[in-house]
């Protein structure tokens, strides 16, 4: 199968991979040596990214918890990453019905295979940037019927999406699903004009592994996000949805520029 070249393959060991880095950063073991000395890169260059990216994850969480505690029972994850470390599977109940994606074919296979053919849930190919390949797929109708009120997941990709990629995304996902449902985002809010050098060198580095980042302030996604609303509590720090209370200190936010990732539930 040829590869995408929006993204190096999961199964290459021989150069650093996004998705491996991530994993190794949130404690999982599906990760290679060079995705390892990438990720200490990372933390070199920014050391408050393993706190972001935790956040990143257990943003997830709260969000599934809260969404299920509303009565929601159908997800439709984007750019899922590996299915490990407190994904939407491990918190839902049983019989929650679940579809994960992502955009690279080979960490859909080892995805697969990690889930060991848990009967609710599915992990196909999906570019994020362009959701309705899998939104008009026949595997929505097997796995949802001709619901369409279900919560969304597009966690932790918005920076990774261009402005125009990103604008339509979230409007074919909010032409699809049906009025009551609901959306959960997480993205950086930062103004691109104000980047330090340091976080610049993080780009630079997400750039040259083949993922670059595109930063924009939260009300400028919150306009291309409508006719989406925001749900309550509102976009937030992904430390007070957590309410773990301050995670970065003020001298982190000074260095670094922005004020770092926030969460935000949307609703239709």
């Amino acid at each position: 199968m040829e590869k995408s070249n929006d993204f190096l393959t999961i199964a290459d060991p021989t150069r650093p991979n996004p998705g491996r880095i991530y994993d190794y950063l949130l404690g999982g073991h599906h990760n290679f040596e060079v995705d390892r000395q990438a990720a200490e890169k990372v933390i070199e260059l920014a050391p408050f990214m393993s706190k972001s990216l935790l956040l990143i994850r257990w943003f997830l969480g709260e969000a599934t918890r809260r969404l299920v505690e509303a009565g929601f029972d159908k997800f439709v994850d984007f750019a899922s990453g590996l299915p490990t470390m407190d994904h939407i599977h491990e918190i839902a109940p049983p019989g929650t019905k679940i579809i994960y994606s992502d955009i690279d074919p080979v960490t859909v296979e080892y995805a697969q295979e990690i889930l060991g053919g848990n009967p609710d849930v599915r992990y196909v190919e999906c570019d994020a940037g362009k959701p309705e390949k899998l939104l008009q797929s026949k595997l929505v109708e097997e796995m949802f019927g001709q619901e369409r009120k279900a919560v969304i997941g597009f966690n932790g990709i918005a920076y990774f999406l261009s402005d125009e990629t990103l604008t339509h995304a979230l409007r074919t996902l909010y032409d699809w699903a049906s009025p009551g449902s609901r959306m959960f985002v997480c993205d950086a809010d930062a103004d691109p004009a104000k980047i330090t050098d340091k976080m610049k060198s993080v780009f630079n580095f997400y750039a040259q592994i083949g993922q670059p980042i595109h930063v924009r302030p939260k009300e400028k996604l919150l306009a291309m996000a409508e006719p989406w609303q925001v749900d309550a509590p509102g976009p937030l720090p992904l430390d007070e949805w957590i309410d773990l209370g301050k995670v970065y200190t003020k001298e982190e936010a000074l260095e670094y520029g922005g004020t770092g990732f926030y969460g935000v539930i949307l609703k239709k």
